[in-house]
């Protein structure tokens, strides 16, 4: 049935997630670098997980401003990267999930605003969420699956391409 192949898929996808962390911390995975756009990227990204915003009967706004877009990157990662972000918003959302997706240049940087209306994550946690197998106790969340890779695996891709990542979130607000 769908929903077997849905579960079948997710796994598959949480065993890629594993395999590319272990991968990535051994140096075993070479990121391929060419020049890619990354307001494009970003649009794929939305292509890429447009059925599960579909199925949340959620919607993403893409507010891409950055007149200097180019980078050197590795556009599979930094793709999986973005929908691991995009995934995450659907999850931890109690209501129609609302995500915006900016993008801007700061002096030399290209800089990557992700935001969304989820439940929010307490500040004694926001450190940890960046951390290996970490998942923030969600108290009446119980039916979000994962093994709590898809920040640490963000976080590693970012790093590997020069770049920083930080949280501002509230809980509740």
């Amino acid at each position: 049935s769908g929903i077997n192949l849905e579960e079948n898929e997710k796994l598959k996808t949480q065993v890629k997630q594993v395999l590319s962390m272990t991968a990535l911390e051994r140096g075993e995975i070479t990121i391929q670098k060419t020049e890619l756009n990354f307001n494009e990227s970003i649009n794929e990204s939305v292509k890429c997980i447009g059925l599960q915003v579909e199925n949340k009967q959620s919607c993403v706004i893409t507010k891409l401003h950055a007149e200097r877009p180019l980078i050197l990157g590795d556009r599979t990662h930094l793709t999986n990267a973005m929908c691991n972000l995009i995934d995450n918003a659907l999850k931890y959302s109690k209501e129609k999930p609302g995500i915006v997706i900016e993008t801007l240049n700061s002096s030399s940087n290209l800089v990557i605003v992700f935001s969304d209306n989820g439940i929010g994550i307490d500040e004694k946690y926001h450190q940890k969420v960046f951390d290996k197998f970490f998942r923030v106790p969600t108290g009446d969340v119980h039916n979000v699956k994962g093994f709590g890779l898809g920040l640490a695996y963000i976080k590693k891709i970012i790093e590997l391409h020069d770049g920083t990542i930080e949280l501002t979130s509230e809980k509740n607000v």
